[in-house]
């Protein structure tokens, strides 16, 4: 919800807000079992900020581009 209320304020500033899901990264907070490399990760995440739009403003997204419902 507080991705949505701020998405909302600050569309007329031309400012997208998201959510964003790393998915089950590979790392010591992750353990042995987590199936995404940190590269993959922080790689979709970068592409998904790189071409967000004020129509993406207020989405929950993953690092794989899948948006994730609330």
């Amino acid at each position: 919800m507080a991705t949505v209320k701020l998405a909302q304020d600050l569309r007329a500033d031309g400012i997208a807000v998201l959510s964003l899901h790393p998915g089950w990264v590979k790392t010591d907070m992750g353990g042995d079992k987590a199936v995404v490399p940190v590269v993959d990760s922080a790689a979709g995440l970068r592409g998904i900020i790189d071409s967000a739009t004020m129509a993406d403003s207020g989405s929950f997204r993953a690092f794989d581009g899948r948006t994730v419902s609330w």
